[in-house]
Formats: C-alpha cells, structure tokens, sequence
C-alpha cells in the first residue's frame, strides 16, 4: 500500500522563455469548428467517458487492442475547474472498474492518462521558489492516483510543454516512491534534458516514450525530427537497461523496426517489458494486428543468428501488446486539441480524409 507521501520540493520551472510554440498563424487556426472536427473524427474515442469505455471494449473485442483514456483538457482557470477534473476522472475510473476489458492479463487492461495543468490553476512560474498552487495540483492528481490504485487501475501522467516538466517529473517521482505502483508518465525525445531525466528512472517505473507535439524553442529542443526519431530508439534501450517499462508511442514504421532490429531482438527483451502505443485514427491496422499476433516478427528470422532466431520465434508465438489512445471531450476543447495535432503533423488531415473514406 502506499506509504505516507515524503516532503516533496516545490519544483517549478527554472528557464526563462516565455512563450511555447510558434505563434505564427496557420491556416488550420481559421478552420471553423465543424470542419475540424469533421476532419480529426477517426481520432476521437467520443465526447464522453462512456464512448470511450465502449468503443476501448470493442477494439479489445475485435483486434485485442488496449487502451488508454484520456480527457481532454488542460490549463485550468479555476479551483472549481481542477476539482471537476478530479472528479469526472474519479468517475471515469469506476466506470471502468465496474466494466473492464475482460482481458486474461491486468496488464491489457483500460489505462487513463492525465495532463497536470488540468489540476492547477496557473502554470509554474519562472524563476523557481515555491508555489502553494503546485501543492494543491500535487495533490489532487495523488487523489486520482490513489483512487486508480485502489482499483488496480493505471495512471500516466502526461509531459507538456516545458513549463511543466520539472513540476509534471518530480510529482511522478514522489508518487512512485509513495509507493504507487500503478502510475507511470511520458518522456519527450525533442527535449535536450530528456538525456539527464532518464537516469532517475528505474525498474519500478514505466514511461511512455515520444517524440512530443509542442513546438518548443530550438534553444531546449531538438527541431529534426529524424534526430527525434533516434533517439526515441537510443532512450528505449537505456530504459530498458535501467529496468524501466517502455511504451514506445510511434506511428513510424521505419523508427519502429529499428527499435526492434537495434534494441528488443539483440538483447533479447521480454515481450512483457516493453509496448507499442498509437494514437487512434492513424491508419496502421495492419501494423497493429501483426504486432498483436507476432506475424511481424517473421520478417526478421533471417536477418539474426541462431540465437537471436529463437528469441524472435518467441515474439512470433507470443507477440506483443499494442495500445490505442482514446481521446475524448466535448466539441470546444477537442477542437483546441485537434488544431494542435493537425499543426504538429499535417499528414493527420491526410490520414482523416482517409479514414472517412475507408482506405487503409
């Protein structure tokens, strides 16, 4: 059980910039609403928590895809706002509870992901010190925290822009040693600090690896994506060398095989170690089912010596577990976070027209 929580710092960010992002216009600012939301449909689980609890049910059912839930939301302007938070989350983790996968391993079960800035009222300041406000977010995400875990239910919580990351890791790390077992949180391959971070993570610990949506200033951030890439593959095999579980979150085939032919197959790693994550709506079915039955390793058994052939035919048998994210949220704050998708990756729009055309 966890234990009673250490006097935590009050971490909060230490740059200086203030301004995340471009804030160059873009076109797809001027879209109306519906038009955004018409195009970003096939990557929405719903409006509600109960459409994403169904449809998290049907994609187990039909392809045994898992899932992780997510809200969409952030920034909170309120108290009251922070403390809705808790609670539709508190309710979206009942709701699971009474109705969950009905999966032979926990493991494949409903997850929910969280964005800390959906429980605090005002972002970290600059300049460090303490912040009562940081303490009142801390503790409401340990609120859902401790609730999922009561239900032997997953939490991540999710990275955003750099103003968070210092507050969004080190609320992490008190709640793992709290001894929080069910709770894990995201790591972004664009940040030049991630190099450093990644050393304070251990076997009790999971992290969902990416290579991040924010546009951050190029003086904290890699801006090529290739370089990204890399190191989604580099920080993988670090993690799980520390013992650290990785949910390697890429629509990339190319990046993808290259975790498998650079890190899982030379070293031999337990399929039960590690997880593939995609965003739903991005057309890799195929991908995605060949990955859950193990049909996507036979395109390795020749590359390998004998050793490593066993290890593969053993990913063949088994395969691996793949999870879908399932964003969900009424049409105003969906939108907000559908304009951001489309502007960090344009080919989404490509992949939505796609999808409501039904061409894989």
């Amino acid at each position: 059980m966890p234990v009673e929580l250490p006097v935590r710092n009050h971490p909060v960010s230490t740059d200086m910039i203030p301004i995340v992002g471009s804030t160059a216009p873009s076109i797809i600012d001027s879209l109306p609403l519906s038009l955004v939301l018409l195009l970003a449909s096939p990557y929405l689980a719903g409006r509600a928590a109960t459409d994403a609890i169904k449809l998290a049910h049907r994609v187990y059912q039909d392809s045994r895809f898992s899932a992780t839930l997510d809200m969409l939301g952030e920034d909170a302007r309120s108290v009251e706002d922070c403390q809705a938070y808790v609670e539709h989350y508190k309710q979206l983790i009942g709701f699971i509870a009474s109705k969950p996968v009905p999966c032979v391993k926990n493991i494949e079960q409903m997850t929910i992901s969280l964005k800390p800035s959906m429980f605090a009222v005002a972002p970290p300041a600059s300049g460090g010190g303490s912040d009562p406000k940081l303490d009142d977010a801390f503790d409401r995400i340990r609120e859902v925290v401790d609730c999922a875990f009561k239900h032997n239910l997953g939490v991540t919580i999710e990275a955003e822009d750099h103003r968070w990351i210092d507050f969004h890791l080190e609320t992490y790390f008190s709640l793992v040693n709290a001894g929080y077992s069910n709770v894990g949180t995201v790591m972004q391959t664009r940040l030049f600090r991630t190099a450093s971070d990644i050393k304070r993570f251990d076997e009790r610990m999971r992290v969902r690896l990416l290579i991040g949506i924010y546009n951050e200033p190029s003086d904290i951030a890699y801006t090529e994506k290739p370089i990204m890439k890399d190191l989604l593959v580099s920080y993988a095999g670090e993690l799980l060398d520390r013992g650290t579980y990785v949910e390697l979150a890429t629509h990339d085939t190319e990046c993808l095989e290259s975790f498998f032919t650079k890190v899982a197959i030379p070293r031999k790693i337990s399929p039960l170690r590690f997880e593939t994550q995609f965003l739903l709506g991005v057309p890799r079915r195929k991908l995605q089912q060949s990955l859950v039955s193990g049909t996507y390793f036979e395109l390795f058994e020749k590359q390998f010596n004998k050793l490593e052939q066993q290890y593969i035919q053993e990913l063949t048998n088994s395969g691996i577990l793949v999870r879908l994210y399932l964003p969900y949220g009424k049409d105003e704050i969906a939108a907000a976070y559908c304009k951001r998708r489309l502007k960090a990756n344009p080919n989404l729009i490509t992949f939505g027209i796609k999808n409501l055309l039904h061409i894989q």
